[in-house]
């Protein structure tokens, strides 16, 4: 049952991303300030999401099965408390590597939205 539940959190938390980017004023902060990488295809590039958004739900779901939890309100909060993960890597990227501002706070919209959705998923699984 579980495995439904990383399965289908995965997929919701790719889908919400991409609603995300493309929505017209933050695709083109994204454009606007990022560098992407040459060479990459679009479809690695993609592939490269669901891979992140699986571990996430992976992570999620060890998480509340070590705690005990169970529900979707539980699941909210520890996405909500994994958020700080991202929080701490984009901070590192400002600061150390250029990035915008603006991007990063897209960014971390994007894993705050994605580990939120991805707790509430699999928390109705666990």
């Amino acid at each position: 049952m579980i495995v439904w539940g990383i399965i289908i959190a995965t997929v919701v938390s790719f889908i919400a991303s991409a609603v995300l980017y493309a929505i017209p004023p933050i695709s083109a902060v994204v454009t606007r300030t990022s560098a992407p990488r040459p060479g990459v295809p679009v479809a690695a590039q993609m592939m490269s999401v669901v891979v992140r958004s699986l571990i996430a739900s992976c992570l999620v779901a060890g998480l509340m099965l070590a705690a005990g939890w169970h529900g979707a309100l539980p699941g909210i909060g520890l996405g909500a408390a994994l958020t700080a993960l991202p929080l701490i890597l984009l901070m590192g990227g400002v600061v150390h590597e250029n990035t915008a501002l603006p991007t990063a706070g897209i960014h971390l919209l994007d894993w705050l939205i994605k580990l939120v959705l991805i707790g509430a998923i699999v928390g109705l699984f666990v």
